[in-house]
């Protein structure tokens, strides 16, 4: 039995899907994550530590996608594509 590919893009250069995914996630953890960052409650104990974590994992997970869709949404020799596939000085 062959298993179907799961694939969060299409085989198109103008599949956007990951940076909506990324910029969701980002907007949903990113403010929480500051917020707890800068001013944690007094008595919250291990429970900022725990959200702390929890959030972050979210942030790194959404600049993660949102760098995937710009990687997938630029075209070649763009600055954007430069910087996405790690070609920043070279022409």
């Amino acid at each position: 039995m062959k298993w179907p590919k799961w694939s969060i893009r299409s085989q198109t250069s103008n599949d956007f899907l990951p940076i909506v995914i990324g910029t969701i996630i980002l907007t949903m953890s990113l403010p929480g994550f500051l917020g707890v960052l800068i001013s944690p409650d007094q008595n919250s104990g291990a429970l900022a530590v725990a959200l702390l974590v929890l959030l972050g994992a979210g942030v790194l997970l959404g600049a993660g996608f949102l760098f995937f869709g710009i990687r997938i949404c630029s075209f070649p020799g763009s600055l954007a594509y430069r910087i996405t596939h790690g070609r920043i000085f070279f022409r």
